[in-house]
């Protein structure tokens, strides 16, 4: 699989920004200059069945710590899907960093998902436009779509964003079958772009490989960036998919760990000129 490097890179703490607060400019509802990446990260992964069990939603560039909080109102999905059934993620609460949300999984693993409502963005400086497509693995066809624009365009961007998390809640007598865990890995959100696994992440060890499908529209997608960060650590470079769009990434050590990626693909509409789906999945890996 084929690496791709950047010179800046915003989930690390010490890199520079893409952007700054005069460059980008929200259209639709403020957002904070220099949030980056939005995942969900539940209270505990391994939570006890049967309780409820709280979910921070957050916008930031340090994972895991938390950044910007989310509006409720750009929430327009959230579930936790375990054994073939859905229950909502419900708001229970608001910080500065994080909106909260609730749900009670029981025995066996869980998935939940929130996707957020579409926002549009402007970038004005060319300069940090480069730098936001280096930072993301932005294809060539992408570079080439982009050069080809006239000096002086302004970039205006129509993005949406899904966050996953993977939980297991202890289930005595009996393990996961492996219907049960299918139908978690299987439940797909109503996103055009998905990053699924292909095997149970809450069982990984340390060393241990997680391959996942990468998908847009329901089909394959070759060739996507994709990232993997181990908490307080700086990310790995950035991996491509495969012609199947498949990727495997491998946790180096125990930790709550973030898969994230990014869709950009050209668009023409009367408010954007670009499109993105911003992607993030986590998950816990124990110590030996």
């Amino acid at each position: 699989m084929n690496r791709v490097t950047a010179d800046r890179n915003p989930r690390n703490p010490e890199a520079t920004r893409f952007v700054t607060a005069a460059a980008v400019t929200a259209v639709l509802f403020a957002a904070p200059t220099g949030a980056h990446e939005t995942w969900l990260l539940p209270t505990d992964f391994t939570p006890e069945p049967g309780q409820s069990t709280e979910f921070m939603l957050t916008s930031g560039m340090s994972f895991p710590e938390p950044g910007s909080g989310i509006d409720r109102r750009r929430v327009v999905g959230s579930t936790l899907h375990q054994d073939g059934y859905g229950q909502a993620l419900v708001p229970s609460g608001a910080t500065e960093g994080a909106l909260e949300l609730s749900a009670i999984p029981g025995p066996g693993l869980a998935c939940a998902w929130v996707r957020l409502r579409p926002r549009v963005l402007q970038i004005d400086d060319r300069e940090d436009v480069e730098h936001y497509l280096e930072e993301i693995g932005a294809p060539q066809s992408v570079w080439r779509a982009w050069r080809e624009r006239e000096e002086g365009s302004v970039w205006r961007e129509s993005y949406a964003k899904l966050a996953r998390a993977y939980v297991r809640g202890e289930r005595e007598g009996e393990e996961d079958d492996v219907g049960r865990v299918e139908s978690c890995l299987d439940e797909a959100s109503e996103a055009r772009f998905e990053i699924l696994p292909l095997a149970d992440p809450t069982g990984l060890g340390v060393g241990e490989a997680l391959e996942l499908q990468v998908t847009f529209d329901g089909k394959s997608l070759a060739g996507q960036a994709v990232g993997l960060i181990r908490e307080a650590q700086n990310p790995a470079p950035l991996t491509r998919s495969d012609d199947d769009g498949r990727i495997t990434v491998t946790p180096g050590g125990p930790g709550r760990y973030m898969v994230y990626a990014t869709n950009l693909r050209p668009a023409e509409a009367d408010d954007h000129n670009w499109e993105s789906d911003f992607f993030t999945l986590t998950f816990e890996v124990a110590a030996p």
